[in-house]
């Protein structure tokens, strides 16, 4: 049986083993895999923010193209007013400046200040913007001037047919027309930044000190030339993000080897637990078995004797008689008492409660065992309490738990002389019940044991010197569980034990 324990177990632990060994190889495989799948799916969100970005610059920019682009005369005082709105709605602006295109020449020019002299348009612009609009789109050429950037580009509505250029000064348009965009898609999760390329000078910038460590993405701004937009993560890289959600699988699949570790250790346990319970089975069909093959030879040998008329004398005739009596007993006691283990182990046993005064029951118990103390020549020895309470007890189970400690205080007691002492007393509110022997003691690795049903302590020949069910034990456990009481075993190997019964006093 054992070995079959062993083997199963070994099989288990294998089909555990298999599984979390070729996890463990994969997840190391696929973690560099993975961290490219990461990366690029990243790379496509940080370019999608940062087209974002550029896509409402672009609005922007647009808008006042539409804005400028009206069917009125350059020289009427309402463009004027259109041009003064403009500015003064977008601090960004400092010049714009129209052309006629036929003659090259300016024909109207709005400063903030002072004229710059940096938004005059080369021959070359002027053809290419003539030749997208004659493609059928408005081109917006953009050029940079420094801290500034001038924006060209062809108007359509108004006459005669004009070209436009608007300074801008790069940091304010980004911070007034960008800066509530990039606020909103950085929060608490991205860094965003907007820089000069070539001077290194920050336009504009959300969390850049917290993610300053790390990898950032970049895209060239569309209509502030020299410049970029940067972005990246706040909290950690693309490779602390692969390895962080690595680990949370890690630690779910570990959470499920644990349990799966706590199913295989309960099924071994129970297993062994089962084979255990089979071989004390098996043991303890083999002990009744002798038991009542022993008492049913005596029986039929010395009944065969007397009818076959056999007998020498009257004295021998009454000897078997009391021979035949005691072995039928024997096999009454022990058919009982399994048949009480298994009228528990269904939960079909009744129980009637009554008073019942313990010191009367045990003087009872030991009056019957009185013969048997005489045959193997025991000395009693009763100290029971005069002032003891009555219990609510069911009297046929106390007396067959008494019945149980006495015959083994009988059955494990000193080979020389054999003593029993059965002690009443009552204190903390409860009866207790000793009955101590000076046998051969039960050591500390059975005593936790001995109350299992079929279990019996085998060692040397102590299974053939004292024949036994390994029910006994067990059904005063469960009588006194019934009972609301408890039993309890103080012993010492080579010196004697003491069972000790404890029934709560009886409630008025």
């Amino acid at each position: 049986m054992k070995k079959i324990v062993v083997q199963l177990s070994l099989v288990l632990l294998l089909v555990l083993a298999l599984p979390v060994s070729f996890f463990l190889i994969q997840q190391a495989s696929n973690l560099t895999e993975n961290e490219e799948i990461v990366q690029q799916a990243f790379n496509q969100q940080l370019e999608t923010i940062l087209f974002t970005i550029n896509q409402n610059s672009e609005n922007v920019i647009m808008a006042w193209v539409n804005q400028l682009d009206v069917p009125l005369d350059c020289s009427s005082a309402t463009i004027d007013g259109v041009l003064s709105q403009l500015m003064m709605n977008n601090a960004a602006i400092q010049e714009i400046i129209f052309f006629d295109i036929k003659t090259r020449q300016k024909i109207k020019q709005h400063s903030r200040m002072q004229p710059l002299r940096i938004g005059e348009p080369s021959e070359e612009m002027f053809n290419s913007l003539e030749r997208s609009l004659l493609q059928g789109y408005r081109k917006v050429d953009t050029h940079n001037a420094g801290e500034f950037t001038v924006l060209t580009f062809r108007l359509k509505a108004v006459k005669p047919q004009v070209l436009v250029t608007i300074t801008l000064n790069n940091k304010t348009f980004i911070e007034q027309n960008l800066g509530s965009g990039i606020q909103q898609i950085a929060q608490n999760r991205f860094s965003v930044s907007i820089t000069d390329t070539l001077s290194r000078q920050v336009f504009y910038a959300v969390n850049a000190n917290a993610g300053a460590g790390q990898t950032a993405y970049k895209q060239p701004m569309w209509y502030v030339p020299g410049a970029s937009a940067s972005i990246a993560l706040l909290s950690a890289t693309i490779t602390d993000l692969v390895y962080e959600r690595a680990q949370r699988q890690s630690y779910l699949f570990a959470i499920m080897v644990f349990l799966l570790v706590l199913g295989i250790v309960f099924v071994i346990i129970t297993i062994r637990r089962e084979v255990r319970l089979a071989e004390m089975k098996s043991e303890f069909v083999s002990n009744v078995s002798h038991e009542i093959r022993t008492p049913l030879a005596l029986i039929s040998m010395y009944s065969e004797t007397l009818l076959l008329k056999r007998i020498k004398s009257e004295q021998k005739a009454s000897e078997y008689l009391n021979v035949i009596h005691q072995e039928t007993s024997r096999l009454t006691a022990l058919v009982n008492r399994i048949l009480s283990f298994s009228k528990m182990e269904k939960k079909k046993r009744e129980y009637h409660f009554s008073d019942v005064d313990v010191n009367e029951l045990i003087v009872e118990v030991c009056d019957n065992f009185e013969p048997h103390f005489k045959a193997q020549v025991v000395e009693l020895n009763l100290k029971l309490n005069s002032q003891m309470p009555l219990i609510s007890a069911d009297r046929d189970s106390i007396t067959e738990s008494l019945i149980n400690l006495i015959d083994n205080a009988v059955k494990y007691g000193s080979f020389e002389s054999k003593k029993i002492e059965i002690r009443t007393r009552s204190a903390d509110g409860d009866i207790y019940i000793d009955v101590e022997d000076n046998g051969i003691g039960i050591s500390k690795k059975h005593q936790k044991l001995v109350f299992d049903k079929f279990y019996r302590v085998t060692e040397g020949n102590l299974a053939h010197r004292a024949k036994g069910s390994g029910l006994g034990l067990n059904i005063v456990k469960m009588i006194m569980e019934k009972h609301n009481g408890k039993i309890v075993l103080n012993s010492q190997q080579g010196k004697g034990s003491c069972f000790t019964l404890i029934f709560p006093l009886k409630k008025n």
